[in-house]
């Protein structure tokens, strides 16, 4: 498990910005943290000032679409999923209009192409 954060709220100079901190699998947001906002705490930086365990306010989820080949058995075959991801209020905007389109969400150790993204 690895420790992540993500900003909410801040308007002119950042005032009123909360830092949610929270854990997920250490891969989790490996190719698509920085489109989603999402930034690792590493076990050199400081998690002053990030809260961890707040129930509100929340960031958005995204469920982000992806599918599993079946190889030899044609794209009917093919498995539709999909996993929930935390976004940046700020990103929101790019990320529901395609701006993780062309890049990989990692899910139990496996990358796979991303195929949209929607609401949660």
């Amino acid at each position: 498990m690895a420790r992540y954060y993500c900003k909410i709220g801040g308007a002119v100079g950042d005032i009123g910005e909360i830092k949610f901190g929270f854990y997920a699998p250490d891969d989790a947001y490996k190719n698509c943290g920085g489109q989603l906002g999402i930034i690792k705490i590493n076990n050199t930086s400081s998690a002053r000032g990030i809260a961890f365990g707040i129930n509100r306010p929340k960031p958005p989820k995204v469920r982000i679409a992806y599918t599993i080949g079946r190889l030899g058995q044609g794209s009917s075959n093919d498995s539709r999923k999909s996993a929930i991801r935390y976004c940046d209020t700020d990103k929101l905007g790019q990320v529901l209009n395609g701006g993780l389109n062309n890049n990989k969400i990692t899910v139990s150790r496996t990358e796979y192409n991303i195929d949209g993204a929607s609401m949660a």
